[in-house]
């Protein structure tokens, strides 16, 4: 299943969470912004790679393998967990949409890619498979060097 969904990109960060949160758990410290990513059970708060607001195309998805975008300028593997009962939700600083995907409660394994076609566009692949440490899946021109882990929370 996939959606597209329009978001108002904002604050330097993006987030898909599958439980309620408090706004302190989206906030990303300096550490986090270096690494481009805060992850915590339920929650991934992602920097979208642009400092400015802008409207956004986010694809989110979930099939049965991952094919990566070879437009994508980042891709970050990352734990994600969706609890029972729970709705995914799409947000920035601006605004939150409802992801409208249903997914069986479990552990899945996110990527995120930043992808630069003829506009900047996002996509979120729900695979459902577990992974227990967030890696950058590639070298990118940011910092992140391939297979490079993640630290979780905030720092």
């Amino acid at each position: 299943m996939e959606k597209r969904l329009d978001l108002t990109i904002s604050g330097s960060h993006l987030w898909l969470r599958a439980r309620e949160c408090e706004d302190a758990e989206l906030a990303m410290g300096e550490g986090n912004h270096a690494q481009g990513l805060r992850w915590e059970t339920g929650i991934a708060v992602m920097d979208p790679l642009s400092d400015e607001e802008f409207g956004a195309d986010v694809i989110v998805r979930s099939p049965e393998r991952f094919s990566a975008d070879k437009r994508a300028q980042r891709t970050l593997k990352i734990p994600f967990s969706v609890p029972e009962g729970s709705e995914l939700v799409l947000g920035s600083p601006e605004e939150e949409i409802p992801v409208g995907i249903p997914l069986a409660p479990g552990d899945y394994t996110l990527m995120f890619e930043v992808c630069v076609a003829r506009d900047v566009f996002y996509t979120l692949t729900l695979l459902p498979t577990k992974t227990e440490t967030a890696t950058a899946h590639k070298a990118d021109g940011w910092g992140l060097k391939k297979d490079q882990i993640l630290t979780p929370g905030y720092f």
